[in-house]
């Protein structure tokens, strides 16, 4: 005899409950509703610990005062402790997106169909909004600090024989050692890959731009680039090595670095020494999130040395001024169509 299960459709709580339950701080009514929903289906519990993590985990985001993000991540998990199951994430989750887009992270679930009897995995798909940056762990411990603009996917289920992320944009890792799976991060389509055991580096491979940069600051890294004609290169990377590929080209160049230059962005910080005036716009366009228009072709043969600490685009506008004797005008906001989005274009030429 069959045994017919019925199910009650709990509609998603709301944002902010939702964000209440996580603090610790919703009414009893509120925790009742949001139980009840956790126990409908076990897909939500998922739900909710994955918008915890990234929730705790962001450091753009306001503290909770008084509270360790970590241990009070700990203390939900204890909360839901009673009710572990194992389960799969299969659907959007509309509170999280809500939550996330509050600390400035935004956070897409898809579900790709199914090749065998249990499926893809979920992948988990992280953009750290412009003008932002952002921390967050892998589900295998793994330390991600993502640049403003920067998208990382990830399953949320690793396969058994690698690790194996994908970038878009900037972001530095801090990966947990795991000699039986290795940690891949494939950029550009899967043309160009960095695979590790190991180890912590920086990646800058913005989708817009044929050249990717690797920086080594500690264990050793091994590059895999894939030419046009399908054929792989490799090439290994010592600590306090950078190395440069342009994927147009199909040239890998490698030189030794102070990795702080390469490093100080998850502080808040910007360091140039020498560098040619577009690759440092480049970074304060993502840094400020800022359209930069070089109307004076001279000035594109300047190079720029100092430090940016924290500093508002119209303090580091002044100090190009004065540096460089390059001159700005700031126009009004104007529409990226390619994202949606609002963004400042910013005029430069020579000063006289």
């Amino acid at each position: 005899m069959k045994t017919e299960n019925r199910h009650i459709n709990f509609q998603e709580p709301e944002g902010m409950m939702l964000l209440r339950y996580i603090k610790d701080t919703a009414s009893n009514e509120e925790k009742s509703y949001i139980e009840a929903w956790l126990e409908a289906d076990e897909n939500n519990k998922r739900i909710l610990l994955q918008t915890a993590r990234i929730y705790y985990a962001n450091n753009a985001m306001e503290r909770i005062a008084s509270r360790n993000p970590l241990i009070a991540y700990e203390k939900l998990e204890q909360r839901l402790a009673k009710r572990t199951r194992s389960y799969w994430l299969k659907r959007f989750s509309v509170a999280a997106a809500c939550i996330i887009a509050i600390i400035g992270l935004s956070t897409l679930f898809s579900h790709r169909k199914a090749d065998s009897e249990f499926g893809d995995p979920q992948i988990i798909t992280l953009q750290a909004n412009a003008g932002v940056r952002t921390r967050f762990n892998l589900p295998d411990g793994t330390v991600v600090y993502l640049n403003s603009g920067s998208v990382l996917s990830y399953p949320m289920s690793y396969d058994q024989k690698e690790r194996k992320v994908y970038l878009s944009g900037e972001a530095y890792f801090k990966v947990t050692h795991n000699e039986k799976q290795p940690f891949i991060v494939s950029t550009s389509g899967d043309q160009h890959r960095v695979r590790v055991l190991g180890t912590e580096f920086n990646i800058q491979a913005y989708g817009d731009e044929n050249i990717i940069s690797t920086t080594l600051v500690t264990g050793s890294v091994n590059l895999e680039v894939k030419n046009k004609s399908g054929n792989v290169s490799h090439r290994t990377l010592l600590p306090s090595e950078k190395a440069i590929c342009n994927l147009d080209k199909e040239e890998i160049s490698v030189m030794k670095i102070n990795t702080m230059y390469e490093t100080a962005w998850m502080d808040g910080i910007l360091m140039f020494k020498d560098t040619p005036l577009p690759e440092a716009l480049k970074k304060l366009s993502y840094y400020y999130n800022v359209e930069f228009v070089i109307q004076d072709a001279e000035i594109k043969s300047y190079c720029l040395t100092g430090i940016l600490d924290n500093r508002l685009l119209s303090q580091t506008l002044d100090y190009l001024r004065i540096s460089s004797n390059i001159d700005y005008r700031i126009e009004d906001m104007k529409t990226d169509d390619s994202k949606g989005t609002n963004r400042t274009r910013v005029i430069l030429w020579k000063g006289k």
